[in-house]
């Protein structure tokens, strides 16, 4: 049964009334009225919020990031960008040498801190540019008919001639593509006067390499804007600069050179200046530096002291054996000492952790014989003993005769007897092979009052005997067999620095000569008073003899000094220059004018070197390895920083927070 549904008409709806229009507001045709939000609505969801683009609403894009807060281009030598100023030149198309060799532009990407190099290469059509060249080619040609041989610029034409010829040989036969070259180089610096400095010595450096610069003047915006990565060069300035090359020459520009200091097995020393890339250095690497020895030299506050610290803790991260001698602010090395389980002495009257000078600790002197698997030979340990003793004598009493010389060497001879040890080496171990009692300075104090010939030197120890100083020379068993050891002599009075001093490196260099096989580093900050003024010819001799020495029983040292001037105060500077020399590695720190004039020619350090050692900021320094000079901004990570750091503020912070 077939039904049929009955269409229904549909109702229409009743028209909507006209919205009211409100007093004062005034609706466009087509336009609906602006509609209130409903009560609960407004409640629940709060305040709805207008549709709005972002520069609309006032967000942060992108653009807002990336550029500068500030411009200003009133100048006609620079612009300044943020507060930094800006200067350009641009590498003339005439201005390159015709032939070039491989990295023929790594001059000027080694031309320094501030100095950064644009380069924009355009590849031309090649089919286009070879009728281009054989167009130009037959013209010169024609015009060189008509020009006498006696012409100058029958030479020209010539010349011109002879370059399309190669041009269209080297494209069509080897394949190679013909583009435009621009070279335009940017100078930064924080003032005027440095960024003009800098632009200077480009020109000239650029003068030496047989290239010609030329100066943005007037076009520092146009240049600013064409270093951007958008590659879009200035008209001005890409007819000025450009410069055709082959594939060949393109190739051979790019600046195969880097500053990279980085060893395979070194430790990390800060960020190199120029291009902000890591230093990594290992003074053990004798392949590559004749010795490991270090040299540091600073003013007071720039960095020394810090810079000793990261050094010991990087070297005993790597498990070498680290003895520090610290005759000023000792106390700051001994959280890095405790951190690493070392062991800190402080060398003070006071102090009752003083190591014996007058203890033996070497059964032979020959320590090449175990590196080399040789027979050791028996040369006296006393006798070598003995020596050192009349040296840290005559540090005490400046006025030494022969005569007094030769009556202190028989009264350590006696001194020693009286326990048994003799110019026999195997008289300095019992049966068991250890280390027999050795004397104190009580024990020489008594054998020089027993002779009248000798009583008025023992006037020299009563300080350390019955004086106030008794505990410095009294008997104790400390055991210096540890990987990390601290001696702080900075407690000791001015008059006693530098036989202290002499004292604690006696100690350092007897544990570094047993260390055998095994690597060790010898840190002494302001080892001047051994080598210095205020000390004698046998102290800084025996000090530079142990500098010399201590590289080949595999170790390394590493001094610092404030006062140049101080340095090579004895004989002329003979001993503070064979430091110097000792020490294939050294760092030059920021320095007064004159302490650098003075330290200059002994480096071979140019002006614009001297000018930046005065203007480095503290953890800053010159790194001069032989004839490579790099400057680095040391860094330490925040550990190392937490456990050396002596910032009152950041003391106070970490007890606030503790």
């Amino acid at each position: 049964m077939h039904m049929k549904k009955k269409q229904q008409k549909k109702k229409s709806s009743p028209p909507k009334a006209a919205p009211e229009k409100k007093k004062g507001v005034s609706v466009k045709d087509g336009e609906e009225a602006p509609q209130k939000q409903p009560f609960f609505k407004k409640l629940i969801f709060g305040e709805e919020k207008p549709d709005l683009t972002e520069i609309e609403s006032g967000s942060t894009t992108i653009l807002d990031i990336l550029s500068p807060t500030a411009v200003d281009t009133k100048s006609r030598d620079y612009i300044v960008v943020d507060g930094i100023f800006h200067a350009y030149l641009y590498i003339t198309g005439y201005g390159y040498s015709t032939t070039v060799g491989n990295g023929w532009l790594s001059p000027l990407v080694e031309a320094g801190e501030g100095v950064s190099l644009n380069f924009i290469i355009k590849r031309q059509p090649k089919d286009k540019t070879l009728s281009k060249i054989s167009q130009t080619t037959m013209i010169n040609r024609s015009r060189m008919r008509d020009v006498g041989d006696m012409r100058q610029d029958y030479e020209e034409l010539d010349s011109a001639i002879a370059s399309g010829l190669y041009l269209k040989d080297v494209m069509n036969r080897q394949g190679e593509d013909f583009y435009y070259m621009h070279t335009i180089i940017e100078v930064t610096a924080e003032d005027a006067e440095t960024v003009e400095q800098r632009v200077t010595a480009v020109e000239q450096l650029c003068v030496s390499v047989d290239m010609i610069a030329r100066r943005c003047d007037y076009k520092q915006e146009q240049a600013f804007l064409s270093t951007l990565p958008v590659l879009a060069l200035d008209p001005d300035v890409e007819r000025k600069s450009r410069r055709n090359a082959l594939t060949s020459g393109v190739a051979a520009s790019f600046p195969f050179a880097s500053y990279e200091l980085s060893d395979k097995n070194g430790i990390f020393l800060g960020i190199n200046m120029y291009n902000k890339t890591p230093v990594f250095l290992d003074p053990y690497d004798d392949y590559k530096y004749t010795n490991g020895n270090w040299w540091i030299g600073g003013s007071s506050g720039a960095g020394k002291t810090f810079t000793l610290l990261t050094l010991s803790g990087r070297l005993r991260q790597q498990g070498k054996r680290v003895i520090v001698i610290a005759p000023k602010k000792g106390h700051e090395f001994r959280p890095l000492c405790e951190k690493f389980g070392g062991l800190y002495l402080r060398m003070s009257p006071s102090s009752k952790d003083c190591p014996n000078l007058m203890a033996i600790r070497r059964t032979s002197l020959d320590a090449y014989a175990h590196l080399k698997n040789l027979t050791a030979r028996d040369d006296s340990v006393l006798a070598d003993k003995i020596s050192r003793l009349i040296i840290w004598f005559s540090l005490k009493k400046r006025d030494l005769s022969e005569e007094d010389k030769s009556r202190l060497d028989s009264s350590l001879v006696e001194c020693y007897r009286r326990y048994g040890i003799d110019f026999d080496n195997r008289s300095l171990t019992d049966e068991d092979g250890n280390f027999k009692e050795m004397p104190i300075l009580a024990d020489w104090y008594e054998v020089l009052q027993s002779s009248p010939e000798t009583k008025h030197l023992s006037v020299v120890l009563s300080r350390y005997v019955t004086g106030s100083a008794a505990a410095m020379g009294g008997r104790n068993n400390i055991d210096l067999d540890n990987k990390f050891i601290v001696l702080d002599i900075s407690g000791l009075s001015d008059d006693m620095i530098a036989d202290g001093t002499f004292w604690a490196t006696d100690v350092a260099y007897d544990l570094i000569m047993n260390a055998g096989t095994e690597l060790s580093a010898l840190l002494a900050d302001e080892l001047w008073s051994l080598v210095g003024a205020s000390s004698n010819p046998q102290a800084a001799g025996f000090v530079l003899e142990m500098v010399k020495t201590i590289r080949g029983l595999g170790g390394i040292a590493v001094t610092s000094t404030q006062g140049m001037q101080d340095l090579f105060g004895l004989e002329g500077g003979k001993y503070g220059k064979g430091i110097l020399d000792s020490s294939r590695i050294k760092l030059i720190m920021q320095m007064e004018e004159q302490e650098a004039r003075l330290i200059q020619d002994v480096l071979n350090l140019s002006e614009d070197e001297v000018r930046q050692i005065t203007r480095f900021r503290r953890g800053e320094g010159l790194l001069c390895i032989g004839y490579n000079h790099v400057p680095i901004a040391f860094h330490a990570s925040q550990q190392e920083y937490d456990a050396i750091t002596t910032s009152p503020t950041d003391l106070r912070g970490r007890d606030e927070s503790a």
